[in-house]
């Protein structure tokens, strides 16, 4: 996994690779915490109920990037601008 500041309630894009699935899943959502060695998130793409909490294994994941990085640094709007557009997301 990479070395990012990850803050809480921002929404990051996790990739994440599960021991029994050949391939790598990608989702975005919501950071709560990390407790030992889990991940906690919520507000997650991929849940029903946006206030379903999910924990997952650390090392299933194997990257965490920003709205940043994924428009490789050629983003003209500002972090702030940016956090307020993930939080309707």
């Amino acid at each position: 996994m990479n070395n990012i500041k990850l803050s809480k309630g921002h929404r990051y894009l996790f990739h994440e690779k599960l021991p029994y699935l050949s391939d790598e899943r990608i989702f975005r959502a919501n950071f709560v915490a990390i407790y030992e060695t889990t991940l906690v998130i919520d507000t997650s793409e991929t849940e029903p109920n946006s206030k379903t909490q999910v924990s997952i294994p650390l090392q299933w994941i194997t990257k965490i990037e920003t709205l940043e990085d994924i428009t490789l640094g050629g983003c003209i709007l500002s972090t702030d601008i940016l956090i307020m557009i993930d939080g309707y997301a």
